[in-house]
């Protein structure tokens, strides 16, 4: 069974390495790693350059293209055409694995008949760690309940579904929602598989991503579904980090 785990970057240079060092210590080493780098402004390709040869080393298959692309989503869509394994992983520039052995785990709990294998999160700022358990994935209607990080998807399965690049902030949830709904199998495991760092797009952006999230809940016309509670929480937060 092999495995392509794919990080996507642009002017990564400061973060890079420790995902790379993360990829690079998994006990299990039968993956193919891919990365996509957006044409950087800063030393990233060299960085990208100067790893190459470790890789190889460790017998771990390595690709890597620099080029122009649409931003996150596109850059996480190119991988998946790249991928040659069964299954995908997205670790990308800031993010790690939890602990070596993740590969591994995941590896015992994949099978046919799943399309999505997902669990557990650590959440890491300046200020905190906080582990963010996986929820069920009835929960989708709701929000996503895994981050990508932490989510093992077939191939065949994310090309399928690949991410819609008219969302710039949720087009993860929209992409693993149409999964759920044409009756993708995603199966939970209680095990931690990354540590996520905050600070990315949505984090940064709560307000903007709470709307897309809107959109793509009317699209799939589920928004009955939806917390007013929950609802209530976004639009509180928004109010309170938006005030002078």
């Amino acid at each position: 069974m092999k495995i392509s785990v794919i990080t996507v970057c642009y002017n990564a240079s400061k973060t890079i390495e420790r995902t790379f060092n993360s990829v690079l210590s998994q006990a299990d080493k039968n993956f193919e790693y891919i990365v996509i780098e957006g044409k950087s402004k800063d030393n990233t390709v060299e960085i990208i350059k100067a790893w190459e040869k470790t890789f190889l080393s460790a017998g771990i298959e390595f690709k890597w293209i620099s080029e122009p692309d649409g931003g996150l989503y596109d850059a996480m869509n190119k991988g998946a055409q790249f991928a040659t394994g069964e299954w995908i992983i997205y670790m990308n520039a800031d993010d790690e694995f939890a602990d070596p052995q993740s590969i591994g785990i995941a590896k015992k709990y994949l099978s046919p008949e799943i399309g999505v294998l997902y669990g557990d999160s650590v959440f890491i700022t300046e200020k905190y760690r906080e582990t963010r358990k996986a929820q069920d994935i009835d929960t989708i209607f709701k929000h996503l309940p895994f981050i990508p990080q932490s989510a093992f998807i077939r191939t065949e399965v994310q090309r399928k579904y690949s991410f819609d690049l008219k969302y710039k902030i949720a087009a993860d949830y929209d992409s693993f929602l149409r999964m759920y709904l044409a009756g993708v199998v995603f199966k939970r495991v209680e095990y931690c598989f990354s540590y996520f760092y905050v600070g990315g797009i949505s984090n940064s952006n709560e307000w903007n991503t709470y709307k897309e999230d809107i959109r793509i809940k009317h699209k799939y016309r589920i928004l009955n579904k939806y917390s007013p509670l929950q609802m209530l929480k976004y639009i509180r937060r928004w109010i309170m980090n938006n005030r002078k």
